[in-house]
């Protein structure tokens, strides 16, 4: 019966030794290439939400404001045109022919007749009611610029916004990036902790 040689168990050893350090360094490898895959994985799939998610809401925010901005300049320049039909109205009444025809007639016959003093009456309750309607279309204007300002004030405000949603995603586009890069540092780490654990072995 033959014994084996220390020498030849050792070189066996050393040989099955070397094997599993392989694998295992294979199965490390294997690992840390998933790893790289779901952490990738996850990160375009947060970068793909955080995109989407600001992309809604400038548009939001943006059809909003077209929105209100249109319909704040309709009211705008109806109101205005109102007023110059009116104004326009007004002068005329002033100087029509029954204003001069009333003037004639002072100056030739002295106090006008009930019939002129009726027509004048009359035109001076139009002129007064038009007077009326005018202011108020004056503080409907007025607040229509106070209105239109604020709007203005939400625009700044928007845009703002939208600064700050665009820096918000930088910050988060780098903060993915760095975190990606420390994971794969960490596991690199790892890798070569157990190679050098397995080659003292």
């Amino acid at each position: 019966m033959s014994k084996r040689s220390p020498g030849g168990t050792e070189v066996k050893r050393s040989a099955a030794n070397q094997k599993v350090e392989k694998e295992r360094e294979l199965e490390l490898q294997e690992k840390l290439a998933e790893q790289r895959l779901v952490l990738k994985g996850e990160h375009e799939e947060a970068l793909r939400v955080l995109r989407a998610a600001h992309e809604q809401e400038k548009e939001a925010l943006i059809q909003s404001s077209q929105e209100a901005k249109a319909a704040l300049q309709e009211t705008i320049d109806g109101l205005t045109s109102q007023l110059q039909a009116f104004q326009a109205k007004m002068k005329r009444a002033e100087e029509s022919i029954l204003s001069r025809n009333y003037k004639k007639h002072i100056q030739d016959y002295g106090s006008p007749s009930p019939f002129w003093v009726q027509e004048l009456e009359s035109l001076h309750f139009v002129i007064e009611m038009k007077n009326e309607r005018i202011h108020e279309l004056d503080k409907r204007l007025i607040h229509m610029e106070t209105v239109k300002e604020k709007n203005l004030m939400l625009e700044e405000k928007i845009t703002t916004l939208q600064q700050e949603n665009e820096d918000l995603h930088i910050r988060g586009r780098n903060q993915v990036v760095m975190s990606s890069h420390n994971h794969y540092i960490f596991l690199e780490n790892l890798l070569n902790e157990n190679i050098v654990f397995n080659t003292d072995l």
